[in-house]
């Protein structure tokens, strides 16, 4: 028997927090999703970036290769580097799609939604953390000097004494994007772990986030509230929490930044360009990860974000 391990980069389009009065504004986190290799389990057991584990993984370097090859002088760069690269994107992701089946998982929601949901989204989130010895968490809420409404929540680990806390405009997205985490493992715990022809007997994930906006290397706040949201206890945990040394120049920081973008830019534009892109993966299986929020009260609702594109316009 051995262990089953993912890397799950993560990132958010067009930003990471709500914005007041941006009500309609769509957003899009995307989970890009790569199991490892099981004979690098030891580089990964000694605790090695996951850039340098990836760099010795065959199949990853072979999608990267061929992924790489079909872009703009042979290199990965950022979504918001502009129109031309964009379109060589997509026509590059889509091109070695149906030969390499990444797993793509991602949630576009509209800001407005995500408040209403606010309940939900904290049942659900305490249905599959739990928070300090399964008791959940609740937040305290009051406005500050400038009548902006933040969250608050107090609790002693092992560790010491803690506090998750910030406006409710990044704390929602935290809440929503470590819930969205704990789904998956969920997911593929399930899908792995239960097939015995697979022969893996535990599954632990990596969570590669991109830098939150407003952290620095001395004051990184919203990656430590992140990472008390995805373990609360602060004890031995199948999903750990880390991002890359520097932003932006590893791979798998941005196919999930390019990911993030062209998703978010589909669902936002329906009848666009990079909608159509899109929609031409969903014949050979692409998307099947993706949803929409619904608005919801007790439990999230959700349907397949492809609805959206694939619907007449009124």
């Amino acid at each position: 028997m051995r262990p089953a391990h993912l890397y799950v980069y993560s990132d958010a389009c067009p930003s990471d927090w709500l914005q007041d009065g941006h009500d309609t504004t769509w957003h899009t986190i995307v989970n890009f999703v790569f199991q490892s290799d099981p004979a690098l389990q030891s580089l990964i057991d000694n605790e090695k970036p996951p850039h340098e584990v990836l760099r010795s993984d065959k199949l990853f370097t072979e999608f990267l290769t061929n992924l790489q090859s079909k872009l703009p002088s042979n290199q990965l760069k950022k979504w918001k580097t502009g129109p031309s690269y964009r379109k060589k994107f997509c026509e590059a992701f889509s091109s070695i799609f149906d030969e390499f089946k990444p797993f793509v998982n991602a949630y576009s929601f509209q800001e407005e939604t995500l408040r209403v949901s606010k309940q939900a989204l904290l049942n659900e989130y305490n249905q599959l953390i739990g928070g300090i010895e399964g008791r959940g968490i609740g937040f305290e809420e009051y406005p500050d000097y400038k009548n902006r409404r933040r969250m608050k929540y107090s609790f002693i680990n092992f560790h010491g004494y803690h506090e998750i806390e910030g406006l409710e405009n990044q704390m929602l997205p935290l809440l929503f994007t470590c819930y969205f985490i704990a789904n998956q493992y969920v997911f593929y715990y399930n899908d792995t772990l239960k097939k015995d022809s697979l022969g893996f007997d535990s599954l632990k994930i990596t969570v590669v986030s991109d830098k939150l906006s407003g952290d620095d290397e001395l004051r990184p706040k919203m990656q430590e509230n992140l990472r008390h949201l995805i373990d609360p206890e602060g004890v031995s945990n199948p999903i750990k929490l880390t991002r890359s040394p520097e932003s932006d120049i590893y791979a798998g920081d941005l196919i999930a930044d390019n990911l993030a973008g062209w998703l978010n830019a589909a669902i936002s534009n329906p009848e666009g360009e990079f909608a159509k892109s899109a929609s031409d993966l969903v014949s050979i299986g692409g998307w099947t990860g993706w949803v929409e929020l619904l608005p919801s009260s007790l439990n999230l609702e959700r349907k397949l974000a492809v609805h959206r594109l694939m619907s007449k316009p009124d």
